[in-house]
């Protein structure tokens, strides 16, 4: 054999061996990202709304109605929906009952009650601690402000009222800003000629028809196949993913980045003004009721000043509970809020337990009391 041959032969058995160190190190990687996709899907927790709602073309997603689920929330702790779709346990009477006062609470997971059971919602709470009132809960997990208006426009002026508790957390305005919450489709609103307009309805309904993709969507975003598709759909730029803020982000229990962008003013000036117009036609009280958090998150202070200065622009009245939290002992802290890790569900932590809930509870009826229009709605009752 020449030495151009042998030469050859060399070079030859080198890049094979290189070629199969290259494929045995691409096997190696592959397996390994595989067994921690694997591993990651196994550790996903379910997000607790999916085993009581159901897909809603105008709203995302709304409750399923007549679900009883004993254990929800841990053992004894139940979750009850009534025939329309709220969270109590007996459907209302358009009507409001003779000598009662109704009170519609809307808002997001914390006027819902995540983590307790009926009884122990602070909206709940209220009609315990007051019997002239009677509560209708109108709390959806995930919702912005947007869509606890959307769902009481639609559904809640049915009912005759006299008071509409409008509770919030600050996330809720940039929740409102986004066409998804953790891969749900949701709806979006808009300003046209000074008027709101609903865009990206029909939500799309994808979530709920892979609902297994869109639980472990952050775990499939992690693979190095889906960033390369991504890489290759964009052009070689590179796309950041939303990601999911949790208590540690500030914004507790399911609050989705939106990429930066947070609901713009006038919408939200044009959502509280049509709020209480819709209250105002239906002869009921508005109560802008803003929630306290664990962790406030760095917008907080923009939005708490807005709305105060937006309830004194639209006449309308506004409790802040954030003060009655300032001040607590981290002991206290902790036992007003269920801690991470203490409930199986995705992002759990930062929800108010069933101290968490009376406090509110207590305070807001005493706020309440201080109110002459709700006073005189008190004294008058039904008859």
């Amino acid at each position: 054999m020449t030495r151009l041959a042998k030469t050859r032969k060399i070079v030859f058995w080198a890049i094979v061996n290189v070629a199969l160190l290259v494929l045995i190190l691409a096997l190696v990687e592959g397996l390994s990202s595989l067994a921690l996709f694997v591993q990651r899907v196994a550790r996903t927790p379910v997000m607790a709304e999916r085993r009581h709602t159901q897909y809603d073309p105008l709203l995302g997603w709304v409750n399923l109605p007549n679900v009883d689920i004993k254990n929800m929330y841990g053992r004894g702790i139940y979750l009850r929906t009534n025939g329309q779709a709220f969270r109590n346990n007996a459907d209302f009477n358009v009507t409001v009952p003779a000598n009662k006062v109704r009170i519609i609470c809307s808002g997001d997971s914390f006027t819902f009650g995540y983590g307790v059971d009926n009884d122990h919602t602070w909206c709940q709470l209220l009609a315990a601690k007051d019997s002239r009132l009677e509560a209708v809960n109108m709390g959806q997990g995930g919702y912005g402000v947007d869509q606890a208006y959307l769902w009481y426009k639609r559904d809640g002026v049915r009912l005759a009222h006299d008071i509409h508790l409008f509770a919030f957390i600050s996330a809720d305005f940039r929740r409102a800003a986004g066409r998804s919450f953790f891969g749900y489709g949701k709806p979006l609103l808009k300003l046209e000629n000074d008027q709101l307009v609903v865009t990206n309805v029909p939500v799309p309904n994808r979530a709920f028809v892979v609902p297994w993709l869109t639980q472990n969507r952050a775990a499939i975003n992690s693979l190095k196949t889906s960033e390369l598709l991504r890489l290759l759909a964009t052009g070689g730029e590179r796309i950041t993913e939303p990601s999911d803020d949790g208590p540690a982000g500030g914004e507790p229990a399911g609050v989705e980045s939106t990429g930066g962008r947070t609901l713009q003013e006038p919408v939200a000036g044009k959502i509280l003004a049509e709020l209480a117009q819709l209250n105002r036609a239906n002869n009921s009280v508005l109560v802008l009721v803003y929630l306290p958090v664990q962790n406030p998150g760095p917008e907080a202070p923009k939005w708490r000043e807005y709305v105060h200065r937006a309830a004194e622009q639209l006449g309308v009245l506004l409790v802040d509970l954030t003060d009655a939290f300032n001040g607590l002992s981290s002991e206290e802290v902790t036992s007003l809020f269920i801690q991470e890790g203490q409930l199986d569900y995705t992002n759990a932590g930062g929800h108010y337990t069933v101290s968490g809930n009376q406090r509110v509870a207590d305070i807001l009826h005493e706020k309440l009391l201080s109110f002459p229009e709700v006073r005189k709605k008190l004294a008058g009752g039904h008859q």
